[in-house]
C-alpha cells in the first residue's frame, strides 16, 4: 500500500488490518517451526531408509556365505567322512564270521547314521526355506504398500494441479473472493497446524525408534559376518584333517597298532 493511500483507510480498518497481521505472524512462525521439523523428519527418514538397505545387504550377503560357502563346505565335508569310513570298512579282510558280521552291521550303521543326519538336515532346511517364503510374502506386501503410496503422491499431484488452476484462472482466484471463505480457509487452516504438530511429533518418535533397531540389526548383522569367517576357517581345518585321513585308508593295521592307538588316548 503505498503513502498516499493510508490517507483512506479508516481507524476501524487500519485496527483490523493491525489485528489480523498480529494473528498472522505467530501463525507464520508455527508453520516455519513445523516446516522444519517435518523436513528435518524426512532427511532422518531418508537416513533410516538407507540404513535398513545397507543392513539387508549385509545381512543377504551372510546368508549366501553361509548357505552357499560354508553350509556346501560341510556338506561336502561329511560325504568325505561316510566315503573313507565306507571304504575302511571294505578293505577289512575278516578271519572269523563274527568279525565279517561286525562289519556289515558297522556298513549299515554308518549309512545309517548320515541317513538320519541327511534327514534331520532336510528338516531344518524345510524350516528355512518356509521362513524364506514367508520373507518373500512380506517384501511383496512392502512392495505393495510402496506402490500405493506412489499412487496416492500422483493423485496427491493431480489434485494439487487442479488447484492451482483454479487459483490462477477459476473459483479460488483472489479476485472472485467471496464474505467468509477467509475465515473458513483460516478454520481449515487452524485444523491443519494441529494434525501436524500431533503427526510430527509421532513420527519422531518412530524415527528414533527405527534407527536404533538398525543400528541394532547391524551389530548384530556384523556379528554374524565374524562368526560365518571364523567358522569357515574351522571347516578348512577340518577339510584338512579329512584329506589327512583319507592318505591314511588302506594302510595295514595290526593289533599292535589299536593298542597303541588307545594307550595315547
Amino acid at each position: 500500500m503505498l503513502v498516499s493511500d493510508w490517507t483512506h483507510v479508516s481507524n476501524l480498518e487500519l485496527r483490523v488490518m493491525v489485528k489480523k497481521k498480529q494473528e498472522i505472524e505467530p501463525q507464520k512462525l508455527a508453520l516455519d517451526s513445523l516446516n522444519a521439523t517435518i523436513m528435518d523428519n524426512k532427511a532422518m527418514i531418508h537416513q533410516s531408509r538407507a540404513n535398513i538397505e545397507e543392513n539387508r545387504l549385509l545381512i543377504l550377503s551372510n546368508q549366501s556365505a553361509a548357505a552357499l560357502g560354508n553350509q556346501q563346505l560341510a556338506n561336502h565335508n561329511t560325504e568325505e567322512i561316510f566315503e573313507s569310513r565306507k571304504t575302511v570298512l571294505v578293505t577289512f579282510d575278516p578271519e572269523t564270521d563274527l568279525q565279517a558280521n561286525y562289519i556289515e552291521v558297522a556298513s549299515r550303521r554308518s549309512e545309517l547314521d548320515f541317513l538320519l543326519h541327511s534327514a534331520r538336515l532336510n528338516e531344518q532346511c524345510l524350516t528355512i526355506n518356509k521362513m524364506m517364503v514367508e520373507a518373500n510374502a512380506l517384501l511383496i506386501e512392502i512392495t505393495d504398500k510402496i506402490m500405493r503410496l506412489n499412487q496416492d503422491i500422483l493423485e496427491f499431484n493431480e489434485e494439487n494441479l487442479d488447484s492451482n488452476n483454479e487459483l490462477i484462472q477459476g473459483v479460488l482466484n483472489p479476485l472472485v473472493v467471496e464474505e467468509g471463505m477467509v475465515e473458513e480457509l483460516q478454520a481449515e487452516n487452524d485444523s491443519s497446524f494441529e494434525e501436524l504438530d500431533r503427526l510430527s511429533s509421532k513420527n519422531r518418535k518412530e524415527i528414533v525408534k527405527l534407527l536404533e533397531q538398525s543400528a541394532n540389526n547391524k551389530n548384530i548383522a556384523i556379528q554374524h559376518n565374524q562368526e560365518i569367517s571364523q567358522r569357515r576357517e574351522k571347516l578348512y581345518i577340518n577339510r584338512q584333517d579329512v584329506k589327512t585321513m583319507r592318505g591314511s585308508v588302506g594302510r595295514e593295521i595290526d593289533y599292535a597298532d589299536i593298542f597303541l592307538s588307545n594307550s595315547e588316548e
